[in-house]
């Protein structure tokens, strides 16, 4: 039986012309939801609600309960309320949000598992399970089995994964971590709900590590919603030549904190951590499906950056051979370059 108060609360926010700033609006003249709902016009079926929400099989944290986090109630886009799946009180812990491209550099991928990895110890890492650098960053804080590190907020309902490539890692955290939403549970994705779960990741996180956010990207609007409520930005530079990291770049210029590795983003935040030399670039051994168009593929896993061969053959599950004759394909096309330490890069 789904609780009074829940139904209440879901048929409010969920009726024709209710946001979440008119729905805190009326709970402010009317008191409650069941009151306030007698106010609208088209109310949202409570026989819907109720079957719909008994079929979700999750959780459901109402902004009034005690473990809903301080840092939405303070924002006039609250949800009021959010649905999850997994571990709640990982939502007491202090967070940090790495987001970034979707068609992220194997460079890029590398840094943001291995920052992930690192700071999952002392913080929860929320991203948004895009495709990308925030799948790389659920991977990173995912491998330490001791921790449980893993937040990610969906753009969709609970049941619903986007993309589908990353329904291993949705699983995964759905064990070991938590999975939370504002969106009703079946909702397929919609571009309001991807601007929603931004702003969700700018509130929750008190840093957010930025890694390859290009031009007029997602990510360049996400940290603009961090920067609005008085997140602190740190960025990991890019090449100047790598359409990626011209956002990121920008964002250091602008005033944005340079970090480089996870000592930094623990000095930013005021921990005390005995400095060490660290090898920024990891094998990430994530496979990809080639297709048909590797070519393409590797160029777009390909920066300014150059990357070791083994590494990028490792990547995408081929063969350091059968990877020469590739590149040596594209050096003839001049969009690559082979250098002499048996690393490639773009041209």
């Amino acid at each position: 039986m789904i609780d009074d108060v829940v139904l209440d609360w879901f048929c409010l926010i969920n009726s024709r012309g209710i946001g979440p700033k008119t729905f805190w609006a009326m709970m402010r003249s009317y008191q409650t939801a069941k009151e306030s709902l007698k106010y609208v016009v088209e109310p949202f079926s409570r026989n819907k609600a109720e079957k719909l929400l008994r079929a979700a099989n999750c959780g459901i944290i109402l902004a009034n309960e005690s473990d809903f986090p301080a840092s939405l109630k303070r924002s006039c886009h609250c949800p009021p309320l959010l649905f999850y799946k997994g571990n709640r009180s990982l939502l007491k812990k202090r967070k940090i949000a790495i987001v970034g491209a979707r068609n992220a550099s194997i460079s890029g991928m590398s840094i943001a598992k291995n920052m992930a990895s690192k700071l999952s110890d002392r913080f929860a890492i929320v991203s948004g399970l895009a495709r990308g650098i925030d799948a790389s960053a659920h991977l990173g804080s995912l491998e330490n089995p001791e921790h449980e590190a893993a937040i990610a907020v969906l753009p969709t309902g609970i049941n619903r994964i986007y993309p589908k490539e990353n329904i291993g890692i949705y699983n995964r955290i759905a064990q070991c971590g938590l999975l939370i939403t504002e969106v009703p549970p079946d909702s397929g994705p919609d571009v309001g709900m991807f601007q929603a779960r931004n702003r969700i990741i700018s509130l929750l996180a008190e840093g957010m590590i930025i890694i390859e956010a290009a031009a007029k990207s997602g990510t360049l609007a996400t940290a603009r919603a961090a920067l609005d409520v008085g997140c602190e930005i740190m960025v990991v530079p890019g090449s100047p030549v790598d359409p990626r990291s011209y956002g990121s770049n920008l964002l250091i210029k602008n005033g944005a904190t340079l970090v480089q590795n996870y000592v930094d983003v623990l000095e930013v935040l005021q921990f005390e951590d005995k400095k060490e030399q660290l090898e920024m670039v990891t094998q990430d051994t994530v496979n990809d499906d080639i297709g048909d168009n590797i070519n393409s593929k590797i160029l777009s896993l390909l920066s300014a950056k150059a990357v070791s061969l083994d590494e990028l053959a490792c990547h995408i599950n081929i063969s350091v051979p059968r990877l020469l004759c590739i590149i040596s394909e594209l050096e003839i096309t001049g969009k690559v370059v082979k250098h002499s330490t048996n690393e490639v890069s773009l041209a």
